[in-house]
């Protein structure tokens, strides 16, 4: 399947095996390797994340299919090369398993570390969101503002964290409106439905700043 065909959390820390669509001509091997492999590379084996907000896939290793299995060329360590998901829409994907990802558990691992955020990943769980995200950027829903004086608005929101279904986000768009709060406050809103269909709602408090 295609990386565009994909939902995130199918993919999310996962070893996925990006081919075609010209995904290696997309990238300088010498930035990858240390030494770039004589043998003609099909792809790259990389890891899927959050990097910060963006989804990517940070390559781990060079990669060539023969009859059906993967042949697998090390980046180097100390290398760091990510393909946002915006990148690679068009390239082809399958999900390897879990024996290809033993030799870079370490890398992993640091991969993970970096982008810690326990918070963050508890409002990752909630499929409630999920269609409201933005495919490229999955912490980020887009939003309903109502209030009596003006009409709704939709805007966009970063996720930060979710209490007994209350989610704390950070607002990315500056309203055309006043609802009481700016780009790069936090907000407070959750799930409501409207006419048996459900909608991410504005909750005005006075903690919004």
């Amino acid at each position: 399947m295609k990386v565009e065909e994909i939902f995130f959390r199918d993919m999310y820390r996962q070893i996925c095996l990006l081919t075609g669509a010209g995904v290696v001509d997309s990238v300088k091997l010498r930035d990858v390797f240390d030494f770039p492999p004589d043998e003609k590379l099909d792809g790259f084996l990389t890891y899927a994340h959050i990097d910060g907000e963006t989804f990517a896939f940070e390559i781990l290793a060079g990669a060539q299919v023969v009859g059906g299995r993967v042949k697998v060329f090390p980046a180097a360590y100390k290398k760091s090369v990510k393909l946002k998901r915006g990148q690679v829409d068009d390239a082809e994907l399958k999900i390897l398993t879990a024996e290809y990802s033993v030799a870079f558990r370490d890398r992993i691992q640091m991969i993970n570390d970096r982008n810690s955020d326990a918070a963050r990943e508890e409002t990752r769980l909630i499929k409630n969101l999920d269609a409201f995200r933005h495919p490229d950027y999955p912490d980020d829903v887009v939003v309903y503002f109502f209030s009596a004086e003006h009409k709704p608005e939709l805007l966009w929101v970063r996720c930060l964290s979710v209490d007994e279904n209350i989610l704390t986000g950070e607002l990315l768009n500056e309203p055309t409106k006043n609802f009481g709060c700016h780009a790069g406050d936090k907000i407070k809103f959750g799930v409501a439905q409207i006419n048996e269909q459900n909608i991410l709602l504005y909750l005005p408090t006075t903690e919004a700043t």
